[in-house]
Parts: C-alpha cells; structure tokens; sequence
C-alpha cells in the first residue's frame, strides 16, 4: 500500500500537467502535521483518513478535528496553505494557464487558515478564497481566515494586500497589519488595524467599560474627539456599557449613540481587562451626524461650522475629563446652558 500511495504520488502531477494543453489541471499535496485530517474525494461521501500525506485535487475537501492541523503545498516556491483545527477547507479550482500562469480559487467553509502566497502573480494568474460571507483576491501576500459556523468571516492580512467582496459588490483593499470581517447580514465591515483575531473582533465589537459619574451628572457627546466639535447630546454614566474605540490621549472615547456613534472625554473610566485593543482613531474624526436622525428628534449641524471646527483641531487632544461633564438641570432636560 506504501508503494502504491508513493508511485501515485509521484505520477498524478506528471499526468495532469501537459504542457501542451492550454488549460490543464494541477495537483497539491496534503501533509499532515497533527491530530487526524481526512480527505473527501470529489463526488465521493466517504472521508478518508490521512496519516502522512496524499494529492489532493480539485473538488477535494479537508477536515481537521480538533487537534488536526494540515499543510497544502501547491507550488514548492512557498504558495501553500496550513489547515488549523476543526477547519474545513476544499479546492475549487487548480488550472495552468500557461507554463508561467495559473488559476487558484479554494473554499473556507469553517474554521482558520494560513494562507501564503510565495510568488508575485503575473497579470494573467489568480489566487482566490471564497468564504459564505465574502471573497479575497490575493496578489503575492499573507493573510489568516476564520469562518465561524454562522458563516461570518474574517481575516487579517499579514504582509502584502489582500481584495475583499461580498455578492452585493462591496469592495474593500486591506493592507498588512489590518483585518476585515463579513456577515451574510452586515456585509463588510470597517478595515481595522488587527494582529489577530480578537484585535479585531474587540475592535469592531466594542470592549465592555465602565464609566464613573457624580450625582445627577451628564457626560457630554460629541461629534468627534474634540471639544471644538458639535456636541450632539448627552448621556449619563450609567447608560454606557461598551467603548468601540479611543485616540491617542486615551481619554476620549467612542459610543453608540442614537444609532450611530459618539464621543466622550472622560477620565474615571475601566475597561474590562480582556478587551484585546480597543480600535485607535486619529484625529480629526468625525461620525455620520444623519444616523442620529433615526431616534428621537432630529441633530441639525451647519457643516460649514463642522468644516471649520475640524481645521482649527490640533492633531491630539489632551485635556482633562471634567472640563467637558454638563450637569443637567433635572431629568429631562440634558442641555448645556
């Protein structure tokens, strides 16, 4: 059996790579590094376990349990993609073009992978991933996949650039040191700096926090981090639960408000100590002030006074908590006078 799996191995890449057909078929091969990782063969239902290594093909999927983890090697110069644990992986597409082009397109359908792509394409070449809720156009990079059994997906881009789509043509460039995520239902999220997975879930999800007020006390909200910008509100101490960003000074921070987002500046605050990293803007930043029209009654902002606010904006703001608390008169009314 031994010798029969090595002279397959060796024969298989020879026989589906002619070089004088225009469009031939390639194959890969699986190494296993841990725990069990079987195969299921195009148009088969059974899975196969792998104990060494084996060729896999197009139509091809690999499963890892939850000690399993696997290599595939599709080119020798460093074009390979490692299977992490309780991961599904499957190959779409493996095809010459020419002698020096190739088309590559692979499924995440659950779990984490590392993909490397250890060549420059040529222009007439393409590295594809496709996971439920987006797909990822490489061009000579590194980057990490996690599908979830929802179907959301992320990924952190580890060195060169990475393209992100979704099916209603929403499109995204991610750069190295940054990460992306995706739902069926959200589409693409924001590009955020991320090193890895939970930078990047805290960074779009908020950290939980905790914010300290004085009796009948009202934190002011603004459009951005500053108090040179528009406030929009107020919101009491209590009412805050999560922070979904900061700059530099680490005293203002970001909040959901009235549909869309806020700023405070308030210095007695903790932040739950498995927040990863709390997504860092540069000023000046401004939100959206037409989402604040959603909830209750209309913000208006002259843009031309936003416009100028944000030009007299140093680049960091380092100012004390308390110069920007607005205590309201009674309950209802949480006007600063």
């Amino acid at each position: 059996m031994k010798r029969l799996l090595l002279i397959l191995m060796v024969i298989w890449p020879l026989t589906v790579q002619g070089a004088s057909v225009e469009q031939d078929q390639l194959a890969a091969t699986l190494e296993v590094l841990a725990g069990s990782v079987t195969v299921q063969r195009v148009n088969t239902t059974n899975p196969i376990e792998i104990r060494f290594e084996a060729v896999v093909g197009v139509g091809d999927i690999i499963r890892t349990d939850d000690e399993g983890r696997a290599r595939i090697t599709f080119f020798a110069d460093g074009t390979d993609t490692e299977i992490l644990p309780n991961s599904e992986y499957r190959i779409d597409e493996f095809n010459a073009v020419t002698e020096t082009d190739f088309t590559l397109s692979a499924s995440v359908l659950l779990g984490q992978t590392r993909q490397r792509l250890g060549r420059i394409l040529s222009p007439n070449s393409s590295y594809d991933v496709s996971t439920p809720s987006m797909t990822l156009a490489a061009r000579g990079t590194e980057f990490d996949i996690r599908v979830e059994v929802g179907g959301r997906a992320a990924m952190l881009v580890t060195s060169g650039a990475v393209n992100a789509a979704t099916d209603d043509e929403a499109t995204a460039s991610v750069e190295s040191e940054f990460g992306i995520r995706a739902d069926s239902e959200a589409g693409l999220s924001d590009v955020v700096r991320a090193s890895t997975f939970e930078e990047l879930d805290a960074a779009l999800d908020g950290c939980i926090a905790n914010v300290t007020g004085f009796d009948d006390t009202r934190i002011n909200v603004r459009v951005g981090p500053s108090r040179d910008l528009p406030r929009v509100g107020t919101i009491s101490a209590e009412e805050i639960e999560r922070f979904f960003g900061t700059v530099t000074s680490q005293e203002w921070y970001r909040i959901e408000f009235r549909g869309g987002f806020g700023w405070i500046l308030a210095s007695g605050t903790t932040i739950n100590e498995e927040c990863a990293r709390l997504r860092e803007f540069t000023t000046p930043h401004v939100e959206d002030p037409s989402l604040y029209a959603f909830l209750g009654d209309p913000i208006e902002i002259d843009l031309d006074d936003l416009s100028a606010s944000l030009n007299s904006i140093a680049p960091a703001e380092d100012a004390e908590a308390e110069a920007d608390e607005a205590e309201a008169p009674d309950e209802t009314d949480s006007s600063e006078e």
